[in-house]
């Protein structure tokens, strides 16, 4: 058991809750859970590049597990997932290269931080309030440019989808960057991009995303494995109860409204930005509540919607 113990102390209870809540909305928004682990792992007292590898182990492991639930109800596009994942490599080769000199520079925490300030509030706030902005692009999809080679891709919903290749290859380097420097999958931006930008199916993008997430996973947790930049101790406490929340999120996919599903994971988001933010701050103790609450209550949202609701 030499190989799970740690030089950090953190409550084994929070970290319970936090795989279940990680679970239930990794497999349920298809984000992989990296946004909310690294900051919760963060507060709770591990470095920030300690807290970006433990993440991304945990990413990877959710990731396999959201994957397979969701490969069953056909929710994945898995071309479209493998040229993201795969391009992912060069973006999560530059992020570490990038937290390694902040960590010697010794403000590779403040960094980070502003990043993940910065992409949960943009993200949060457009998922909230994109609607009437959604209506008008989709009647302009056509007119995009898209830049050759142009992959025809089929969806869920027997629609045929003009992708470029080219966009999807910069999309992943995109991730892979996001992976890399802050400990997630990046899939709290894929899914934004997959649905609007994209327009795949809510439900398509969420497997999508997190089948990405996967493929990147690989990478990244590898990179950190290396560098001895993981916490095995709590990984071990939150993947006993991230498995049940992954099958309870994936199945509650085919039970709401996606329209309810885009803003549950915009208010969540911009719910973690706060949070971070008070960090930074050092109000720790709002942080601490802010980010638990957000984990808590969307969890409970998604269980409550999907299954105790639709059982009424």
């Amino acid at each position: 058991m030499a190989f799970f113990s740690s030089a950090f102390h953190i409550s084994p209870f929070l970290l319970l809750i936090i795989g279940f809540c990680g679970g239930t909305m990794s497999a349920f928004f298809g984000i992989g859970g990296g946004w909310l682990i690294t900051p919760v792992l963060n507060i709770l007292g591990l470095p920030m590049p300690y807290a970006i590898g433990t993440s991304l182990v945990y990413i990877l492991i959710t990731s396999i597990f959201g994957t397979i639930r969701h490969s069953k109800l056909k929710n994945i596009s898995f071309i479209i997932g493998i040229i993201i994942g795969v391009s992912a490599l060069g973006g999560i080769l530059i992020g570490k290269r990038i937290i390694l000199y902040l960590e010697r520079q010794g403000s590779v925490d403040t960094y980070v931080r502003i990043l993940y300030i910065f992409f949960l509030s943009a993200v949060g706030t457009y998922m909230l309030f994109e609607k009437k902005h959604n209506y008008k692009s989709a009647q302009n999809t056509k007119k995009r440019l898209i830049i050759p080679p142009v992959l025809h891709i089929r969806n869920n919903v027997n629609q045929v989808i003009n992708i470029s290749l080219i966009t999807m290859l910069v999309i992943g380097f995109f991730i892979g960057f996001l992976q890399s420097t802050m400990g997630t999958g990046g899939g709290f931006v894929l899914l934004p991009i997959l649905i609007y930008f994209l327009k795949f199916p809510v439900t398509l993008s969420i497997g999508t995303s997190l089948f990405s997430v996967l493929i990147a996973g690989f990478q990244g947790a590898a990179v950190y494995i290396v560098l001895h930049k993981v916490d095995w101790r709590s990984i071990l406490y939150m993947i006993f109860t991230t498995i049940i929340g992954t099958y309870l999120g994936s199945s509650a996919t085919k039970r709401i409204n996606p329209d309810k599903i885009k803003i549950l994971f915009a208010i969540t988001v911009l719910c973690g930005a706060f949070a971070v933010l008070f960090k930074q701050l050092d109000f720790r103790l709002i942080s601490n509540i802010v980010i638990f609450s957000v984990a808590i209550f969307s969890t409970l949202a998604i269980i409550y919607s999907s299954f105790i609701k639709k059982a009424q």
